[in-house]
Order: C-alpha cells, then structure tokens, then sequence
C-alpha cells in the first residue's frame, strides 16, 4: 500500500479491470479527478453508476485520460478504500516548469491502528460518549511506509521513506494526499517549493516552503537538490487542528543526498497550526477560463444530527437531509428503464437538464469543522471562500479563477464553486472526509438526463447488478451508510 501506480500519457484509453477475491465485501474503483466525458459508466460510484462488484466477479473500466498531472484512484464502497484500496495516477503531459527528474507520487495519509470499519462504528456513535463521533488516528504514512515510537527507543517499529537525490538536480514531487480525514503541511526542511499544478490544472509556477493539502487533493512540485549534501527530513505534519493524529509531527521521510547517510538532523519550520487551503489567488491556470453569471443556484447548508430517525447516530445533513442511495438500486436504473433517475434522498438530487449553461454551488456551515468538497465528472472553478457567513454581497472571482476539482470548505466558513454543464451522467458531489460521506453528507447531479442512457453498456450494469443482488440476498448483507 498504495497499490501500483495507473501510468498514461496525456490522450491516452486505459483499461482497468478488477477482480474481487474478497471472500464477503463488494467493492469498486473511482479514478479521482478523471473527468469521464461521456464515460459515467466508468466513474466506479456503487448506487449511482453500478452496483458493487461482488465476490467473484470482475469489472473493467475504460477511460480517456483527458487530463494531465497527478491524483489517485480508490475504492468507493463504504470506508474500503482507507483500509488500503488505492494508489497514485500519473498521466504525463506538458509541465509549466521545466525540472530534470520526475520522482514520482508522493501519497501522504493517516493510519489507525484499528481497522478503519471499527473506527466508523465509533465514529457514528452517539451513544459511546468520548469514544464515539471525530475520530483521532494513530499515525501517517508517506508511500506506505513510517515508524512508529520514538527515533533510538528499542521497540520503535517500521521504516522512513527514503528519496535519494543528486545535488544540483531538480525533482518533480506529485504530491497527493489519501487520508481519510488530515489535513497536512508538506514540507522539506531547509529546501523551497515550486508548485507547478493544483489537481490536473496546469498553474503559473509560484514558490512556497510548506504546502497545505487537504484530503482528496494533489500538487505537483519542483524542489531542487541545493543545499549542501546531508540527509533532511521530509515532513507531513498533521494539523491536529483539523483532526486528529496521535503521532502528528513524527510522520517523515527521508530527502537524502548522495554522499550523505544517517538519520536527518534538520530543523522543521515554523508555522501557525491551521485548516486551510493553499490560497486560491495563488493558483492562476495556464489555460484560462472565465465563469459567466449563474444560470441556476444550489445553496447547501452543512449540519449534523446525533439522532438521525431515532437510531442514535450521527448523521451529516445538507439543506437538513441525509444523503442515502442503494447499492443495489443505481440511479441510473431508473433513467436506462426510461423514466426517473432512482432516487432514494429526493432533495439532495439536483438536475441539470440544459448543455452550457452554468451551475454555482454555495457550501456553508456554522460548525467548526472543515470539510474538502470533491465533485465527480468535472473540474470546478472556485469564485469564493471565506471563514465567515456567505452572502450576496460577497464579490466573486469570476476570471480566470482557481479550477480544480477537490477545494476546502473552511470550518466556520464556506466555499463558492461553478462548472458549466457539458457532461451527461450521474455525479457525485461530497465530502472527501471518510466518515463524513459514510454519514451522508452528498448529493447527486443529474446532467443531461436525456443523453445519458447512450453513454451507457445495459448489459454489463444490468450483470453487475444481478450478481450483487443475489450475494447480497444470499448472505443477508445490511447496508449501513449512505452507499456512496
């Protein structure tokens, strides 16, 4: 863990087949940010796009690589994908810096000591007191790999991740973070940053010596190799701010120069701990886009219950509903059988029904607590976001805006995102934070609904679903969150 890494060139048709050897989970892959223009088939949502792939059985998805840059792929069946389902995409293209070698992904995450299914059923607890509801990790993980316990102590466990580097060269750092729910300061010590891509969007280069990445994002870096040769340490510090790890400031690897060996002994930055994005003004893309004035509004007023129908669990709510489809009843069932879009938490369905024209969404809370937003099938252009109470008087960024696909709703705060309607299928909008999609907090987007039933293979949904329907009946399988 992470998995092996999906490689493509820009333009690119990948093919991505997956078999389940699992003895008593569904499961399913989502490629993070792939746009899947006319491909809704392909986007791995089980209860929008497919039903879970059951034990057994296999499915392969086909996507364009229409994108450059870097993100991940995962699975979207409950919380499987932090138990390990998923690794890095990298599709190469043009690069708005030049560097001399591409390192690679950089896959950043948080890791429990429980599975993460028994981390949930806390979560989820309004009844346990201090031991239910936000969670606190026990560690991070660079590429899979970091220690545990003190650096000297006799039981510490596990090993850095090391990157050996030439000085006087300069490296191409993907950086992604995985994590369920951590926000992180990445960050070399004693070494700069030149941030080349937000998501898959191609930015005007801009220096920094930490970078903020939240959960579900991605970041291409140049640092160059310029400091005397030595080993340094490579940091991901947890914002324990945002959410909690218990070993927060000892998640590291190791920036080693050639010439040099032995543990670092370099001193970290200083910083103020914080939840934030890196600031969106900073991220001007290459190929310039404007956002015209909304054609239609959606307002999402971000809460949560501790008592949701009287079961005594927490539940997210947007606009006061909790998100819910069926695994083995996809959205899309209705509209390939020619009538409605099934649909199992009505308000949170939005439609989109007319190519060009352009959709705002606004996401607030008066909770503490941030929360990044990721949409499916699109990137997004960011017109605001701010720690205070949206309203109308609140000037937007309408001009060659930040565009990415995965932005932070600051806690306190909200998040003013627009995409202009061209792509038919079903798409997810939600919480990238685990536990919160888990708990609800999603809707669904039904764009141009009268197209997308030729965009879509009836018979290998209709197998899929067959399949899961029938281990699921079989095995008396209870579907506990929201199923997505």
């Amino acid at each position: 863990m992470p998995g092996p890494t999906i490689e493509a060139n820009w333009g690119d048709t990948v093919r991505v087949t997956v078999v389940n050897q699992m003895e008593n989970n569904g499961t399913s892959l989502h490629f993070h940010g792939i746009r899947q223009n006319g491909t809704n088939q392909n986007d791995g949502v089980p209860s929008l796009t497919q039903c879970p792939v059951a034990p057994g059985e296999s499915y392969t998805y086909t996507w364009v690589a229409e994108s450059y840059g870097t993100s991940w792929y995962h699975s979207h069946f409950s919380v499987q994908a932090w138990e390990g389902v998923l690794g890095a995409i990298v599709v190469h293209g043009p690069a708005s810096a030049d560097y001399d070698v591409d390192a690679g992904p950089i896959v950043l995450q948080d890791w429990s000591h429980l599975t993460i299914n028994q981390q949930y059923d806390l979560a989820e607890d309004s009844t346990a007191g201090a031991n239910g509801g936000a969670r606190v990790m026990d560690n991070g993980l660079i590429n899979g790999k970091n220690t545990w316990g003190p650096d000297g102590s006799s039981n510490q466990t596990g090993e850095r991740f090391q990157l050996d580097v030439v000085q006087g060269t300069s490296y191409r750092l993907r950086v992604i973070n995985v994590a369920i729910q951590s926000t992180f300061k990445f960050y070399i010590d004693g070494h700069k940053f030149t941030v080349i891509s937000t998501d898959f969007t191609p930015i005007q280069p801009y220096e920094t010596d930490i970078l903020n990445i939240n959960s579900g994002q991605r970041y291409d870096l140049i640092v160059t190799a310029d400091q005397d040769v030595g080993s340094y340490w490579m940091r991901s510090d947890n914002q324990n701010a945002c959410a909690g790890i218990r070993q927060s400031t000892d998640i590291k690897g190791i920036f080693q120069y050639s010439g040099a060996s032995g543990t670092p002994t370099s001193t970290a930055y200083n910083y103020t701990s914080e939840c934030r994005d890196e600031d969106p003004a900073l991220h001007t893309p290459i190929v310039s886009r404007d956002a015209s004035g909304a054609d239609f509004t959606y307002d999402a007023d971000i809460n949560i219950s501790n008592n949701t129908n009287g079961t005594n669990i927490y539940r997210w709510l947007v606009s006061g509903t909790t998100f819910v489809a069926r695994w083995g009843d996809p959205t899309v069932n209705g509209i390939l059988d020619g009538g409605e879009p099934t649909d199992y938490s009505s308000n949170l369905m939005f439609d989109a029904p007319t190519r060009g024209v352009w959709v705002y969404v606004v996401v607030q809370s008066a909770i503490a607590l941030p929360h990044p937003i990721h949409l499916h099938g699109h990137d997004f252009l960011v017109l605001a976001q701010g720690n205070d109470t949206y309203d109308a008087s609140i000037p937007l960024n309408t001009v060659n805006p930040s565009r990415r696909d995965t932005v932070l709703m600051p806690g306190l705060g909200y998040v003013v995102i627009a995409w202009q309607v061209d792509n038919p299928g079903v798409w997810l909008i939600h919480c990238h934070t685990g536990w919160h999609l888990a708990m609800g907090f999603a809707a669904q987007i039904v764009e141009l609904q009268d197209e997308i039933a030729d965009t879509f293979d009836r018979n290998t949904l209709q197998d899929t679903c067959s399949s899961w329907n029938a281990y699921q009946n079989a095995y008396n399988v209870e579907q506990d969150d929201s199923g997505v």
